[in-house]
């Protein structure tokens, strides 16, 4: 099992923008995505991941406000794919997300593991 944390993702909402017609990743996206690659990276020094796989998300908030926690996970995927976690997000057969205690700041916790197939 790979075992990691990250900061807390944002809204699948707030990754992306439109900008001269087109869809680009935000700004808020972008920070996201390179302090999540630079938390994985000094947590996971292994090779990267091809087979089929099942991810369990703990999402930790940083305050009580409202969300929908199906809405978090896109940046996270991206974030593993471009830390070299795994060779492509479509490796991925199982996502589970969990809504966390708050904590101050928020976090998000990742465990990867093999996908062991329909039970």
């Amino acid at each position: 099992m790979i075992e990691f944390s990250i900061p807390f993702p944002p809204s699948v909402n707030n990754i992306t923008a439109v900008a001269k017609g087109r869809k680009i990743m935000s700004k808020r996206g972008r920070q996201f995505k390179k302090d999540a690659v630079a938390a994985i990276k000094p947590q996971y020094r292994g090779p990267v991941q091809t087979g089929r796989l099942a991810l369990r998300l703990t999402l930790y908030p940083p305050c009580r406000r409202k969300r929908d926690i199906d809405n978090y996970s896109k940046g996270v995927l991206d974030a593993i794919t471009a830390a070299n976690v795994w060779a492509d997000d479509e490796l991925v057969d199982d996502i589970r997300v969990i809504r966390g205690p708050v904590v101050k700041g928020g976090a998000c916790f990742v465990e990867i593991s093999k996908f062991e197939g329909m039970s």
